[in-house]
């Protein structure tokens, strides 16, 4: 037989425990913090060329030609818009004083090739004219007004 053994002088032997799920390690932290501003910069950034001028006069441009069906309001509203692109490249104070053949001459002149000296008349007298007959070139209309914006703020960001 063996001799007895005292183990009382022994400590109790623990088992490892699974580690936690909380709190996280620091690396974690790195790692959310990280993600989470990433995610925040995306979301900015969209918000920001979303929001442009341009991205925002074409898709106003496209939306008053698909919700307007009266003719003569249609062109009154680009015509407002227009003014307003205007003005956000070249001041209020250039842009408020023009009207009638003024603001006709600047419309052909500020983006040239993109308006026919017609759509530009009609885009200009908009505001005064009673009543319109037919306007057979709503989409073509629609197109160079679009080819106007983009010239008009394309510019304005070159200067």
């Amino acid at each position: 037989m063996q001799p007895e053994i005292d183990l009382s002088g022994l400590k109790d032997l623990h088992l490892m425990t699974k580690p936690d799920f909380w709190p996280l390690a620091y690396g974690w932290w790195v790692v959310i913090i990280c993600a989470g501003l990433a995610i925040l910069l995306g979301i900015i950034g969209y918000m920001i060329w979303h929001n442009r001028p341009v991205v925002y006069a074409i898709r106003k441009i496209k939306k008053i030609n698909q919700e307007e069906p009266d003719n003569l309001i249609y062109i009154k509203k680009l015509s407002q818009l227009l003014r307003r692109v205007a003005i956000a490249a070249d001041g209020r104070s250039a842009i408020a004083k023009l009207s009638d053949t003024k603001w006709q001459k600047f419309l052909q002149k500020r983006a040239p090739k993109t308006l026919t000296e017609q759509e530009a008349h009609l885009i200009a007298f908009a505001p005064y004219i009673p009543k319109i007959k037919t306007l057979t070139n709503r989409p073509i209309l629609t197109e160079h007004t679009i080819s106007w914006v983009k010239k008009v703020l394309q510019n304005k960001k070159s200067s």
